[in-house]
């Protein structure tokens, strides 16, 4: 009898811990492989980064502690936006050398955003990254809002390595998504 009740009590003790979730704060390193034509041909390219999330908080991870169950940023997103984005300026031609006008970029993160949905025990994870690339030359300007949203399907609610990768993936593929679109390329080579 014993032996049952401690087993019971055992089953019972993992299964409210596997119920709670910590927060977890993470690094995000989006990195950029730029396709396309190098349209930068030369052109000086000033870089801005504006974070316009309204909050600092990705989402919840999920369990029965939902909203202490946090998912945040440790690093400065703005700066690991910009080596990003510079990254992938240099691999489009854009290095100063030639006497066209200079170009701003303003890079705006709009969102961020981590959902987690438990359904039979399958987790879904589920990242939004938004971002809206402003380039301005003289009195020209051209927008483009890029978005990309992945779900993944899992048996268990992701470590923090894990995590970070995949947001990492979502925002470097909004951001190679806004540097190689050809409405872009076509506003520099008018302008």
């Amino acid at each position: 009898m014993k032996s049952v009740i401690f087993t019971l009590g055992l089953s019972l003790s993992v299964l409210i811990s596997g119920c709670a979730v910590s927060p977890q704060s993470i690094v995000i390193n989006p990195q950029v492989a730029a396709s396309g034509p190098a349209y930068g041909q030369g052109r000086a390219l000033v870089i801005n980064v504006d974070d316009r999330r309204s909050s600092g908080v990705l989402g919840s991870r999920g369990g029965v502690y939902e909203t202490s169950s946090l998912i945040t940023i440790s690093n400065d997103i703005n700066g690991a936006l910009l080596l990003a984005a510079q990254s992938a300026a240099a691999q489009l031609g854009f290095d100063g050398t030639s006497s066209a006008k200079p170009a701003t970029l303003t890079l705006a993160l709009d969102e961020l955003i981590y959902d987690t949905q438990t359904q039979n025990l399958i987790n879904t994870v589920t990242i939004i990254a938004k971002i809206t690339l402003t380039t301005t030359i003289g009195s020209s300007t051209h927008t483009g809002h890029y978005q990309t949203e992945r779900s993944h399907k899992l048996p268990q609610l992701p470590d923090a390595q894990k995590n970070q990768d995949i947001i990492s993936e979502a925002l470097s593929t909004s951001l190679e998504r806004g540097f190689s679109d050809i409405s872009l390329a076509n506003f520099l080579a008018k302008n």
